[in-house]
């Protein structure tokens, strides 16, 4: 199908998106400046496939409908936008560096508040107006993820979810077409390009009010526990709207974690793209992650006190004795039910329960010695992190 075809057409997926969420924005919502760039980005480079034209137009449908349903409801509810993040930790790190493991361990406590894969698609609270319940939204997310997995199989041993269970928050900032994961599904050059040095500050604000949505009015009484790789590279921007927030940071070597972060991006793109280079999707994992590890350490310059570390192999081989020490060292308590919940998570959740993620660096032109020297700075300060 050529470019610039109706299906991608901006103007009418916006139009739809207005149909679907039947919500006056009162002549306040946000530019789709984003989503042009995003989508013309892809109309350029990504040579999706009839599937891939398919999941963009629907992707950026959904997401245009939640934040016309945010800006709705902050219209509505003024007090909602005024309140803080609060107290916050925030789990990040390259991609493939076991966030989604410490987040999960992390998601046990109920000290903690998380973001559930349904309150990701869905981050208004449910209407019952408009027939909406909470077990409706998850029902809703199942059939989600049942279709992502139906159409990307080999996306299941990468990132198995459930539809109430724990997930990335950076959902909430792809409602602002301000996401590494659209990056990661296409290759959207121009977009990547815009993404990896921009400043996000308007749109981790949008995203600090659709995290004020979700705690609801009782939300100063559990903490926030997030999680994403996205943040990496917008750590400035992420403290800028929640400034007390502690941010552990993921480590693994990236001669590890860039081909198995190249991986995934392959497993995504070759769903939705018939042109697919795995030596492109090397060189692209790559770059990025040298410029986003790049940003993080300068903004851990600026502000050491926000961050405390973990360590991949030391995780992976002692998950909750790594847990323990993760709140001694945000001067917690680790009581002994949390402890023995995570300890039979653990044992519940083996590490290739969803098959094996198998891959090799030189199926993405990578090799380690050359990986290692891209991250020369990094390395000099992680050195012990990443053994």
């Amino acid at each position: 199908m050529p470019a610039g075809t109706d299906d991608l057409s901006v103007e009418r997926l916006t139009e739809k998106a207005a149909r679907i969420a039947g919500v006056d924005d009162g002549g306040g919502a946000p530019s789709t400046a984003a989503v042009e760039l995003l989508v013309g980005s892809c109309e350029r480079t990504a040579t999706l496939n009839p599937l891939g034209r398919k999941v963009l137009a629907s992707a950026v449908v959904r997401h245009l409908v939640n934040r016309l349903l945010v800006h709705a409801e902050m219209v509505a509810r003024p007090d909602v936008a005024a309140r803080p993040v609060g107290a916050a930790v925030v789990v990040t790190g390259l991609p493939r560096t076991g966030t989604t493991m410490l987040h999960n361990l992390l998601a046990l406590d109920p000290s903690h508040r998380v973001v559930r894969l349904w309150q990701a698609l869905h981050p208004v609270p449910p209407d019952t107006a408009r027939g909406e319940s909470e077990a409706a939204l998850v029902r809703q997310a199942a059939t989600w993820l049942e279709r992502l997995y139906a159409a990307v199989p080999c996306f299941r041993s990468i990132h198995g979810a459930t539809p109430d269970g724990p997930e990335e928050c950076d959902a909430l900032l792809q409602n602002e077409f301000a996401s590494q994961h659209f990056d990661d599904m296409f290759d959207a050059q121009d977009y990547s390009a815009w993404l990896a040095t921009a400043s996000l500050r308007r749109e981790y604000e949008s995203y600090a009010r659709q995290l004020a949505l979700l705690a609801g009015p009782d939300g100063g009484a559990t903490s926030w526990a997030l999680k994403s790789p996205s943040h990496l590279g917008h750590l400035e921007d992420l403290l800028a709207v929640s400034p007390h927030a502690t941010i552990v940071h993921c480590h693994r070597h990236p001669a590890e974690a860039v081909p198995s972060y190249a991986s995934l991006m392959l497993c995504l793109r070759r769903a939705y793209s018939d042109e697919v280079s795995p030596a492109t999707v090397g060189r692209q994992a790559s770059a990025r992650s040298v410029v986003v590890l790049d940003r993080a350490l300068d903004v851990r310059e600026r502000s050491p006190d926000n961050f405390v570390d973990i360590a991949y192999a030391q995780l992976v081989r002692h998950p909750v004795a790594t847990v323990a020490e993760l709140y001694e060292q945000l001067g917690r308590p680790f009581p002994a039910p949390v402890s023995t919940a995570m300890a039979r998570w653990v044992t519940e959740h083996p590490q290739h329960q969803h098959g094996v993620h198998r891959y090799s660096a030189e199926d993405f032109g990578l090799s380690a010695g050359v990986v290692a020297g891209q991250f020369e700075r990094y390395l000099e300060q992680f050195a012990d992190a990443v053994r």
